[in-house]
């Protein structure tokens, strides 16, 4: 449960940064969100963005990164690669292959980690076998408690997964679900800001959540604010 005043706190904090933004653009295959969410992980997202569109240029994925109404509206779902073809893609040649492919050679741990090619075989082999294969499938795996925590379980084991799951959180927002937030380094570090003391993911989740509702927005458009409000501060 979280403090009425720190909610208050971060709700003022948040007013502060200005209009929150609704989601722009998305990635319209699950394939790339499954990129994004595994190798965003400790590193700088420039580097992730380049690795999801080498591989998308690679697989000649068409309508890469188009406005997110489009998307969730279904637009480009008859383009979309099911996320079969992501782990056949890493399959194929190794992990290392891969990641020669997408010039990424990022491991999730510097000490004893897997290659993230390797994390991200395994991500996309669980969707697969979880019959997740497509953005449209998302929703309705979120609403079905017996499909859906099976597969988080089996997310969890993948190399990576952190103490608090925030790669597991990123990719279903990443997805198109507007309830989770990534409660990244951005995040912790702003919140750390606001009420001068570390927060933890878990607290930082359900603060953002509770905060949104008060100011009437969704938790993601509230973690994407403070999200591009400390990447600035960060370039500055």
């Amino acid at each position: 449960m979280t403090a009425p005043a720190d909610v208050r706190g971060v709700v003022e904090a948040a007013r502060s940064l200005g209009e929150l933004p609704a989601r722009d653009r998305r990635w319209t295959h699950l394939s790339l969100c499954v990129l994004d969410a595994v190798f965003s992980i400790g590193a700088r997202y420039s580097a992730t963005t380049r690795t999801v569109w080498s591989y998308a240029h690679l697989q000649g994925l068409p309508h890469v990164l188009e406005p997110a109404a489009e998307v969730a509206a279904g637009v480009y779902a008859d383009t979309e690669e099911p996320v079969s073809s992501l782990r056949d893609a890493i399959a194929r040649g190794g992990p290392d292959a891969f990641a020669a492919q997408v010039q990424n050679r990022q491991r999730t741990s510097p000490r004893g980690g897997v290659p993230k090619a390797q994390a991200t075989h395994d991500y996309a082999a669980a969707l697969a076998d979880c019959g997740v294969l497509r953005l449209a499938d998302v929703p309705t795996l979120l609403t079905d408690p017996s499909r859906l925590a099976p597969l988080e379980t089996q997310l969890s084991r993948v190399p990576g997964h952190g103490a608090h799951g925030v790669r597991m959180s990123y990719l279903w927002m990443l997805s198109g679900d507007d309830d989770h937030i990534k409660p990244d380094r951005m995040v912790l570090g702003w919140l750390h800001q606001v009420l001068g003391r570390a927060v933890a993911p878990p607290e930082a989740t359900a603060l953002l959540s509770d905060a949104a509702a008060e100011l009437r927005v969704t938790p993601w458009q509230l973690d994407h604010a403070v999200w591009n409000h400390r990447r600035g501060v960060r370039a500055q």
